[in-house]
This record gives structure tokens, sequence and C-alpha cells, in this order.
């Protein structure tokens, strides 16, 4: 088997220098460069990536784990492979379609030490089955944790909704209907939360026919829009607590006849790219500087450094879904 060793010899360069030229790390001439890369292709020869990662014990490579295609996905993973590539690691996705046993098998990646660390976007398992796992390598994720084991660069949801239906009540809208994610995920609880001191502090009754449910995320913008429509008391305004669902509820009530905002005003949460596509007023609560943060954090913990994460905040972005409405209106 042809080695490190053969390849230095052929190009009649140092063994060292091999190994910059195989690695990219440190300087290496043109000329000296050229013979190695020459005398590679000579010999036949590959490096052997796993043998090099048992020796030195990482791989420079990070799991990114999500159950499938989601709205914030797209902006997420881009901005966590770019920061990664720039401290010269690379990312592997896994999708796991929500089977418990196919996101073990991605995490037990470190304990074989085939990834340096995990990133999770959405997760299968509960906490306490995945907790341990750090034992083998950092934890990051964007849900809201509280975990000495896992990291979270979760912003607070709370703040960001009570922002939203602070907007809408401002800009005239009195009956809004909220649309929120799974029943147990702390960021519903923390919007539910939002919702109660909303109301109480604007003295206005909640109706339960207006908070909806999307525990599965599989076209429910479409199935609450035909909802929406059956209701003999309708909303004025719709809260979302992601964006692709209002895109899937504004798509589903054009096709019925209604006009977007004319019927209903729409604000969704996210700040996503099919947001910018539909014009949908929404909340940009720095998903890119999370996915930024929790790259930090993995790349610290591997490396024993200190690297400063990045301040996030909340803001309103507001485009077409949102107008304000007349003042007899709203006082109607």
């Amino acid at each position: 088997m042809t080695t490190i060793i053969d390849v230095a010899k052929k190009a009649q360069v140092s063994k060292s220098t091999v190994s910059r030229v195989i690695s990219g790390n440190g300087y290496v001439g043109q000329e000296s460069r050229k013979k190695v890369l020459d005398a590679m292709e000579a010999l036949s020869y590959s490096p052997n990536l796993i043998a090099r990662n048992l020796q030195s014990g990482e791989t420079k490579t990070i799991g990114f784990l999500a159950h499938g295609f989601i709205d914030p996905l797209g902006i997420f993973l881009e901005s966590f492979i770019s920061i990664a590539k720039s401290y010269n690691y690379y990312v592997t996705l896994y999708f796991t379609d929500g089977d418990q046993k196919k996101e073990i098998d991605a995490l037990n990646q470190m304990k074989y030490k085939q990834l340096d660390g995990v990133f999770i976007l959405t997760r299968s398992n509960k906490w306490e089955v995945i907790e341990p796992y750090s034992l083998y390598g950092p934890i990051a994720t964007w849900h809201r944790i509280d975990s000495e084991r896992v990291y979270s660069s979760y912003i607070d949801h709370y703040s960001g909704y009570l922002r939203s239906l602070d907007y809408l009540y401002q800009r005239g809208y009195r009956s809004i209907g909220h649309v929120l994610g799974n029943s147990v995920n702390l960021n519903t609880k923390a919007r539910i939360r939002a919702i109660d001191d909303f109301h109480k502090e604007k003295n206005i009754s909640i109706n339960e026919e207006w908070i909806f449910r999307d525990d599965d995320r599989v076209d429910n913008g479409r199935h609450i829009a035909q909802l929406w429509h059956e209701m003999k008391t309708k909303t004025d305004a719709m809260a979302f607590y992601t964006d692709s669902v209002a895109a899937g509820f504004i798509s589903e009530l054009q096709s019925l006849g209604y006009s977007i905002p004319d019927d209903v005003a729409v604000i969704g949460f996210d700040n996503s790219e099919i947001s910018r596509l539909m014009h949908i007023t929404t909340v940009d609560y720095s998903i890119k500087l999370q996915a930024e943060n929790s790259f930090i954090y993995i790349h610290n913990q591997l490396n024993k450094e200190t690297i400063p994460e990045q301040e996030m905040s909340v803001r309103l972005i507001e485009r077409e879904t949102v107008p304000i409405r007349k003042h007899e209106e709203a006082e109607t």
C-alpha cells in the first residue's frame, strides 16, 4: 500500500510538506505543491482519512440533525455550514424522518469518533435520552432547553410573539387568531403566556375557537384556512408561529376567493425565504445568529477556546399582509 513516505520520496520533498498539501493547513510553495500532487497521481495515492482521524482523535465534521425539510432549515443550515467552513469544519446532514432510532444512530457517530459534535434542529427522542451522548462530544440545539449538557441558542418567543400581538393591536386589529406549534414545546408554552398576558393587558376576552394547534406541520396552513373559512365569526387577523404555515394559509384562502390582507391580516414568524417571496409581515428572531452561536459553542468546546457569541435580537419585519385598519373599523 502506498504511504505518505512513498509520496515524499517520489516528489523529493519532506513528509511534512506532503502532510501540509493533504491537510490544506500550512504554507507550501507552488512548485513543491505541484510535485506532491503529481507524485500522488503517479502513485495512485489516496489519503486514508479514517486512519488520520483515529490518530488525531477528531474528524473536523459536525453532524446536523433534522426530521426533514422545514421552513427555517435552509437559513439555519446555510449559516451553520458557512461559519463551520470558515473554521475548517465540515457539516454532515442527517434527516431522521422523526425516527428515534435514526437519531440515536446519528448520535452514536460521536461515540464511534466519526463526528466531533452534533447540532439538533428538530429532535425525536426526549432530552434525557439525548443528554448522555454529550459524554462523546458537544451537542447544541435551537430548541429551548435548560441543560448543563446541551447548549441552546434559543431566543425567548414570549417577547417576540407579544410584539406581534401588540403590533396587530396598534394597527387596529381586535379579533386575532393564533396558530401555535407542538403543545409540548417550551416556545409554544411561552406563546400561550404571551396570549394570556396580552388579553389581560388589553382587557380582551380569549375566544378558544380562534386558537389553532399545529402538532405535525403537515399541510396545516391549508387545513387551518379551511377551518377559518367555515367559521361563523371570523378573525380579522391571524398570527402564526412559523412563516411556512402562514404561507399555506394565505395560498388556500386565495384559492377560495379571499383577498389577503383585505379579508384577514397575516403575521408570520421566522423571516424565512417564503415570507420574503410572499411579502408576509413577520418576526425575525436572529435565526442566522442562532446557527452561528451554536457552532461557536461546539467549536469552543472542541478546541478549548472562548470565542464570544454574537448578541441576538428580535425585530419585526413589516411587509404587505398587515395594513393599518381604519379607526372606525377597529372600534366596531
